[in-house]
């Protein structure tokens, strides 16, 4: 309830000022709507704003064979989405709110919250300077929006090794006649969504959260680089955040695909004491990435390695590593329907060290195998119906999970069943 009340007086206090006029003379442009994309406000070159909403739900039902079974049903997210630009076409902002945030406690609403500022234009492309909250924009998966997913979750090596939102200042462009595409930034907090807090893990990790503020004077830093060698993969967007996943196009079939890599450096500390003082741990993440689209078909593919390095007395070091490959199928349209199905089947593996002395600590959230050193393996097959595109589907997903943990129990093989529905309105 306590997110609702200033979420809500938000949003009256910007559709009222909208509908308001500029003294005594109405405001350029005006309202328009469409389903799947929601309102729309056009006040020309000095002011415009997207308003969207998106509500999924999610039913799993896990058999593990090494422990209890679960059955249950979450909104896994519903979120409002204000977005546009103000004052001028080169000033964008975007601010979004999440009823149901499932991150590290202590996050509230705000899921992004941030102002571009895009100083550089020409026909070749466009280069802003970003602050705020938002996607630490490391891994191409993980920074692909959240309502464009071919499978009902992201793979679990991109939750691990990346998914993350952190509080920072980026440079984002778009160059090379819309073909190449990177951002730098200096962010409180890690790229990666698999780092644990103390109380799931020996030591625990304290700059993760994407509300968090840093906690020494290290910043952390992440640098990604996209190249689209047959053209614009991403329809001129500035960034690959918008990205929806699918082979949607109506009029040109071709091959065309993109080819990445990214850097992050982490500087974190423990959260409890370890030989008596909080520790030091710095990071190096590396992500390459791709992906391809032709007739219908379209093919993800990413790889990630980390290493957390523990300074001070007591050192140690972990260095997992996870990958993942996916492949989907888009059915065309049957008559005058705007039904469309379509398969996808994905192979995703994560290795966790969890190193020497067993103090840093990293996938706690890999379902199956938690913080206990090990690996696991998941094969994924997906049915969708895309009644609207991405904008209203259902998903109905099958994986089967085999966790192989070192020095613990037989390896086992765990069944995760998911049917997920979403709407954007």
């Amino acid at each position: 309830m306590s997110k609702l009340i200033p979420c809500g007086l938000l949003a009256v206090a910007v559709s009222s000022a909208l509908v308001a006029q500029e003294g005594n003379k109405p405001m350029a442009g005006g309202w328009s709507a469409k389903p799947g994309s929601g309102l729309k406000y056009d006040g020309g070159d000095a002011f415009s704003l997207d308003l969207v909403n998106r509500l999924q739900v999610h039913w799993t039902y896990t058999g593990n064979e090494n422990g209890p079974d679960v059955n249950t049903f979450n909104i896994r997210r519903a979120r409002t989405t204000f977005s546009g630009h103000v004052f001028n076409k080169d000033i964008h902002y975007k601010l979004q709110m999440d009823w149901v945030d499932q991150g590290p406690a202590g996050d509230g609403a705000i899921k992004e919250g941030h102002v571009q500022w895009n100083f550089a234009n020409s026909d070749d492309g466009t280069v802003g300077l970003r602050v705020g909250q938002g996607k630490t924009m490391f891994g191409l998966e993980a920074t692909g929006t959240s309502g464009g997913l071919w499978f009902v979750e992201r793979s679990s090596a991109s939750r691990a090794f990346s998914d993350s939102y952190s509080r920072g200042a980026w440079i984002n462009g778009v160059v090379v006649d819309h073909k190449l595409r990177y951002s730098v930034g200096a962010m409180n907090t890690d790229v990666a969504g698999g780092l644990g807090g103390a109380a799931a893990t020996a030591t625990g990790y304290t700059d993760r959260g994407e509300e968090t503020a840093n906690s020494d004077n290290e910043l952390s830093y992440v640098l990604t680089v996209n190249f689209d060698p047959l053209g614009d993969f991403f329809d001129g967007k500035q960034t690959t955040e918008s990205r929806r996943q699918g082979d949607w196009r109506t009029d040109d079939r071709s091959l065309k695909g993109t080819v990445g890599a990214g850097v992050a450096f982490g500087n974190g500390r423990t959260a409890t004491a370890v030989g008596g003082a909080i520790q030091d741990i710095e990071s190096t993440s590396i992500n390459v990435n791709t992906e391809w689209t032709v007739a219908r078909f379209s093919v993800l593919a990413e790889y990630f390695m980390r290493t957390d390095d523990q300074q001070g007395p007591i050192a140690d070091k972990e260095e997992p590593t996870g990958w993942a490959v996916s492949a989907g199928y888009l059915f065309d349209k049957s008559g005058d329907s705007s039904m469309q199905w379509g398969v996808g089947l994905r192979v995703n593996s994560v290795e966790n060290d969890v190193g020497n002395n067993a103090t840093v600590d990293f996938l706690t959230g890999m379902q199956g195998i938690g913080a206990v050193p090990g690996n696991a393996t998941e094969v994924t097959a997906v049915l969708n119906a895309f009644y609207h595109a991405h904008q209203c589907k259902t998903q109905l997903e099958y994986t089967y999970q085999n966790v192989d943990p070192d020095g613990a129990a037989s390896s086992s093989g765990n069944s995760i069943i998911r049917i997920g529905f979403q709407i954007e309105f």
